[in-house]
């Protein structure tokens, strides 16, 4: 079993970390995966960090793990099923994980009908999320949802790291005053 967990992880926080280790502990046979998404791919997305600051703070964090730079080299982006079918490569049982915010969004995904016939999801749910299928008529089934019960947010993390530095891990939170990532040396 392969397990993709894509993300723009901007920063890494440890809401990440502590997703892994329930991943690890529910699917423990599994390989775990981590490709982030590139800033030349995602251009709506105007608060994204360079992608080797986002590669170097996910290598910092999860050291013992697979970091991918697969949407960093591809020459064009084709959308989640692209990424999926060539991962498809390596384990023919291959997952997604994504949050249940990210669901209503996919039917705006490239390649939707497919996408959801072709592969199976990871969906960590947050107790206040609501999760509606009705665009995944048929395809429920290849829909696993996980219960996670996290405050941490990437987005307060970017708005003032200093008072949320304790959502980092301490590696990455040293990373991004080193380098001035989120403005973290003007803020107090």
């Amino acid at each position: 079993m392969l397990i993709i967990f894509g993300g723009s992880f901007n920063p890494p926080t440890l809401a990440h970390k502590e997703l892994i280790d329930i991943i690890k502990l529910k699917y423990n046979n599994a390989k775990i995966i981590i490709v982030p998404v590139s800033c030349k791919n995602y251009t709506w997305k105007h608060n994204l960090i360079n992608d080797e600051d986002r590669y170097n703070m996910l290598k910092l964090m999860f050291n013992d793990m697979e970091i991918s730079r697969y949407e960093f080299i591809i020459d064009k982006y084709e959308g989640t099923y692209k990424l999926l079918s060539d991962f498809k490569k390596i384990d023919k049982d291959i997952y997604f994980l994504i949050g249940s915010d990210n669901l209503a969004q996919m039917p705006l995904w490239l390649n939707f009908n497919n996408l959801i016939k072709d592969f199976k999801f990871i969906v960590v749910k947050r107790p206040s999320d609501e999760i509606d299928f009705k665009e995944f008529k048929g395809y429920e089934n290849n829909f696993s949802i996980i219960e996670m019960n996290s405050t941490i947010s990437s987005t307060k993390i970017r708005e003032n790291v200093l008072k949320y530095h304790n959502w980092l891990d301490v590696k990455v939170f040293k990373y991004i005053k080193d380098h001035n990532l989120y403005e973290v040396n003007s803020k107090c």
